[in-house]
C-alpha cells in the first residue's frame, strides 16, 4: 500500500516572462535600468536613437497644420456659398489623411522608447548602448512580480501517472520547507534526448512567501502506489552504465530500459521501466537482440 512518490529537481520561476522587441531601426542611447531592477509598469527600460523618426513627426505636424489651415479656409468659404460641398468634402479628406498619418508617425516615435509592460523585474538585457538594432532584435526581458511557478522534468515513465491538478510538493530552501504545488500543465510530447516530460505547476499564495524566481529546489510527485517491482537479479543487464532487460512479448524477447532502485542478494527493484506482470528473460544461452524468438520455460 501507501503512495509513492518520485523525486526530480525543480526550478521557481516566474509565470509570465516578457521578451521585449524592437519594433524600430535605430541605435540603443541608453538602458536605464539594471539586472536583476525591480520595476513599475510603464517605466522606461531602453531608449532608442530616433533622429529620423523625429524628423518625420515633425514633418507630419507641419502637414496637418497646412491641411487644417486648408480645411477652415474652404469650410469658411463654403458657409458664404463661395467653395462646392466636393471641395469642402476634398479638404477634409485631406484633412483625415494627415491626422492619421501624424497620429502614426508620433506612436512610432514612442516605439523608440521601450517601456515595462508590467510590474516585475529585469530578467534579461540582450543589447548594450551603441548597439544597432532593427525591427524584430530582442531587447530586454522583464519577469512578472507576485505569480510564480515551478518546473521540472519527469522521466517519461511517469508522465501518464500525473494528472493536471494533482497536488506535489517542493522542498526548498534552508532550512527546507514544504510548499504545496498543483500541476498545472504536462506538456504533450517527450523530449527525444533526455526522454523526459516537462510539467509546470502553481505555487499557492502564503506557501510561496519568500521564494524568488531561479530557486531550486525538489519537487516530490505521487506516482502511483507503492507495489515494489522486483525481478531476478540474472535478469538486469548493464550495457556501459545503462540498465537493461529483455522482456518477452508474443514469444520474441525485447530489449526495455530501466531504472534500478534497492539491490539484495538476488533481487532488484525497478523504479521505472517496467509496470509489473511482464516477463523477463533472467538468463539465456546466447546474446539476445531486440525481437529474437524465445521459448519460455518458466515466468518470472
Amino acid at each position: 500500500g501507501g503512495q509513492r512518490e518520485g523525486q526530480v529537481s525543480a526550478v521557481v520561476r516566474a509565470r509570465h516572462e516578457a521578451l521585449i522587441k524592437s519594433r524600430v531601426s535605430g541605435r540603443v542611447l541608453s538602458i536605464p535600468v539594471a539586472l536583476g531592477q525591480v520595476v513599475r509598469k510603464g517605466e522606461v527600460l531602453v531608449r532608442l536613437s530616433s533622429g529620423s523618426q523625429e524628423a518625420a513627426v515633425q514633418a507630419a505636424d507641419a502637414t496637418l497644420q497646412e491641411a487644417r489651415k486648408n480645411f477652415d479656409r474652404i469650410d469658411a468659404l463654403f458657409q458664404s456659398s463661395s467653395a462646392t460641398r466636393a471641395e469642402l468634402d476634398s479638404a477634409k479628406k485631406e484633412l483625415d489623411v494627415a491626422l492619421a498619418q501624424d497620429q502614426r508617425a508620433h506612436s512610432i516615435l514612442g516605439w523608440s522608447e521601450i517601456r515595462a509592460p508590467f510590474p516585475g523585474r529585469i530578467s534579461q538585457k540582450r543589447v548594450r548602448v551603441g548597439d544597432t538594432v532593427v525591427p524584430g532584435t530582442p531587447l530586454i526581458a522583464v519577469l512578472e512580480s507576485g505569480a510564480l511557478e515551478v518546473k521540472a522534468n519527469l522521466p517519461s515513465s511517469w508522465a501518464g501517472r500525473v494528472q493536471p491538478g494533482q497536488r506535489a510538493t517542493l522542498e526548498i530552501g534552508f532550512p527546507p520547507r514544504h510548499v504545496p504545488v498543483t500541476i498545472r500543465e504536462i506538456a504533450a510530447g517527450t523530449d527525444p534526448l533526455s526522454h523526459t516530460v516537462r510539467i509546470r505547476g502553481n505555487l499557492s499564495g502564503a506557501d510561496a512567501r519568500g521564494l524568488r524566481a531561479g530557486m531550486f529546489g525538489t519537487l516530490s510527485v505521487p506516482i502511483g502506489t507503492e507495489n515494489r517491482i522486483l525481478v531476478p537479479r540474472s535478469a538486469v543487464l548493464d550495457q556501459d552504465g545503462l540498465k537493461e532487460v529483455f522482456v518477452v512479448e508474443g514469444g520474441k524477447s525485447y530489449l526495455q530500459y530501466v531504472k534500478t532502485g534497492k539491490e539484495d542478494a538476488d533481487r532488484v527493484e525497478i523504479l521505472s521501466g517496467l509496470s509489473g506482470g511482464e516477463t523477463v528473460v533472467i538468463h539465456s544461452d546466447g546474446r539476445l537482440e531486440n525481437g529474437t524468438p524465445v521459448r519460455v520455460k518458466g515466468a518470472a
